[in-house]
């Protein structure tokens, strides 16, 4: 299985605050919490972010364990990681999902993006993020050139990627 998150889905929320998450994500997420009890269904972590993220990232248990790891590698009162900890520990929430493959949006989560009948849900690889379907709409901004990288927000982004393919097998 290739075990990331992909796609573009727009689903209902119900009146309890119910979204159902695809099916394929619902794999991942599956594949990627094998230290769960037998017979209970996959956890996730939602994270809600600060004033600085208009969406909310969800991402799985190992995930989250390989985000722990970094975290500890940086000195314990380094501003960044007093950043990260805040992030990944204080504004986030375990959930899982329940038997038809829907989590609960906390009211928090649904109020920070003003969330009410719909939600957008994007995969980005090892995260997936849900935003609201119209703030979604106008944040998609490219960011301008990087010279020092190489970015140019004109260029075909498959243009980046260079190599042989078989060197990357999966």
């Amino acid at each position: 299985m290739f075990d990331v998150f992909i796609g573009h889905h727009e689903n209902k929320i119900d009146s309890k605050g119910r979204v159902s998450i695809p099916a394929d994500f619902r794999k991942v997420l599956d594949e990627k919490d094998r230290d769960r009890e037998p017979g209970t269904l996959p956890r996730m972590v939602m994270i809600f972010g600060d004033d600085r993220r208009d969406f909310l990232e969800v991402m799985s248990m190992r995930r989250l364990a390989i985000l722990n790891k970094k975290i500890r590698r940086l000195p314990e009162y380094d501003r960044r990681r007093l950043d990260l900890e805040n992030m990944i520990y204080e504004r986030a929430q375990q959930l899982v999902l329940d038997d038809t493959g829907r989590i609960v949006l906390p009211p928090y989560a649904r109020g920070k993006l003003g969330l009410e009948d719909k939600a957008l849900i994007l995969g980005r690889g090892d995260t997936f993020r849900i935003w609201h379907p119209d703030t979604h709409a106008t944040k998609f901004v490219r960011p301008p050139a990087d010279p020092k990288t190489g970015y140019d927000p004109d260029k075909d982004p498959m243009e980046y990627i260079g190599g042989d393919d078989e060197d990357d097998e999966a």
